[in-house]
């Protein structure tokens, strides 16, 4: 793992970075000795191991039926735009009348529908939260680790660096 000039500027001596993540715009590094979190090259924040808890978070059951009635929605948006490019015929008189939608509506529709499924699957699932006696209500936001259902494999090798760590001291 390459660790910028900047953050190493900060480590101590003998102390050494073993595990890294970024999310969104912060940097937290974990090292052999503290946990730093970055906001920028010289704003940060350091926590100690001995009284660090790192704890999973899974979202509850609010957010699970909103995920259900997008993915409902999703393919509701999937079919009207497969049906209204089809189109229904009718019969007046003798007359054979069929009435479809354009192209580009219906393709619309099956975008919209495949992102709003996409977006529901794909969003947070849960988070590791990184606790300290010193952090605040307001601050432990920003000691959050997102995680969602897919690629959370860094997210969940950073957190057990975490709990091997705290475990140790």
């Amino acid at each position: 793992m390459k660790i910028p000039e900047w953050v190493k500027d900060h480590l101590s001596q003998g102390e050494q970075v073993i595990s890294e993540i970024s999310i969104r715009n912060t940097d937290i590094y974990a090292t052999n000795k503290r946990i730093l979190r970055f906001t920028s090259k010289s704003k940060f924040n350091v926590l100690e191991y001995d009284k660090v808890s790192i704890t999973f978070t899974k979202y509850g059951l609010g957010t699970t039926i909103f995920r259900i009635f997008a993915i409902l929605f999703g393919f509701f948006c999937i079919s009207l735009g497969i049906f209204s490019y089809i189109g229904p015929e009718y019969h007046v008189g003798t007359t054979l009348i069929r009435t479809k939608a354009p192209f580009a509506f219906s393709l619309l529709l099956l975008g919209l529908g495949l992102i709003v499924i996409v977006a529901a699957l794909w969003g947070r699932y849960g988070y590791y939260q990184i606790e300290h006696p010193s952090l605040d209500k307001k601050n432990l936001k920003n000691w959050r680790i997102m995680r969602n259902r897919w690629f959370s494999g860094k997210a969940d090798r950073f957190a057990e660096t975490i709990k091997e760590r705290t475990s140790q001291s």
